[in-house]
């Protein structure tokens, strides 16, 4: 029997060979981060800088590909769910595989796409006025936070698809938890421009630890006051949430099939 992590790139590639042929489906990972840009930057952003639309590009882009990682662990779980009412997991029971794999295979596949939205939100970045600040060591940390946000939410996410009765009851409830968690943070707006009972929640909220992170390791000054403090509380969230919901994810998995 082959490894799981090999099990798992080799899942993750069958559900990644489709979309040679439906190129649609990655509509969505290339347009919502530009569109998020335009919003952030173009129309709120210079309100929220003050007008001064460079410092909107520099404090908004980190916040955009923060909310990308957030937002793009909802596909984990409505495509585990479509793959379970289309019986793609009844023909995984005939084969020699771990457990785990169809759930790895799904996280690693979805963790491509979310490069695919990374990568188009830091190019409608540059294009609109965005340069990283600092070295390839705090760029490469950042996008490794991103990532392992990602990966860790997307097992909470899968367990979501797996306990939802439908596609679309997976999406809308992993819709009304990521989105206070995005809106909610300091990805867009700056904690001290809201009222006392908004920065409270903001303070706490995981969003604004990542994306203050992302921005202090990519701009640098003045947004890298409180940088390991933020990288500390992010990487605590990734360990909290794949020692809960992996485990999880897997019981519910073989309850499922």
């Amino acid at each position: 029997m082959m490894p799981l992590a090999q099990q798992g790139f080799t899942l993750a590639w069958r559900s990644l060979v489709p979309l040679k042929n439906s190129p649609g489906q990655l509509i969505g990972y290339v347009l919502q981060p530009v569109l998020m840009v335009a919003v952030f930057v173009y129309l709120f952003g210079g309100a929220a800088a003050g007008g001064d639309r460079h410092t909107a590009v520099l404090y908004a882009l980190p916040g955009v590909l923060a909310q990308s990682a957030l937002m793009a662990t909802i596909a984990t779980g409505v495509n585990l769910n479509t793959d379970l009412h289309n019986g793609v997991f009844d023909r995984f029971r005939s084969l020699p595989i771990a457990r785990a794999a169809p759930l790895l295979g799904r996280v690693l596949a979805d963790l491509c796409l979310l490069g695919v939205s990374v990568g188009m939100a830091l190019l409608v970045g540059l294009v609109v006025g965005f340069r990283i600040g600092t070295g390839p060591v705090q760029v490469v940390v950042a996008v490794g936070l991103i990532l392992a946000i990602a990966v860790a939410l997307s097992w909470g996410s899968a367990l979501l698809g797996l306990v939802s009765k439908t596609p679309a009851a997976m999406q809308v409830t992993a819709t009304a938890v990521i989105m206070p968690l995005t809106l909610g943070s300091s990805a867009f707006l700056p904690i001290g421009s809201v009222p006392g009972w908004l920065q409270a929640w903001m303070r706490v909220n995981p969003a604004s630890h990542l994306a203050d992170a992302v921005r202090g390791l990519l701009v640098g000054h003045p947004y890298d006051s409180h940088l390991g403090v933020d990288i500390l509380v992010t990487l605590g969230w990734v360990a909290v949430m794949l020692a809960v919901f992996v485990p999880l994810a897997v019981r519910a998995y073989r309850r499922r099939i």
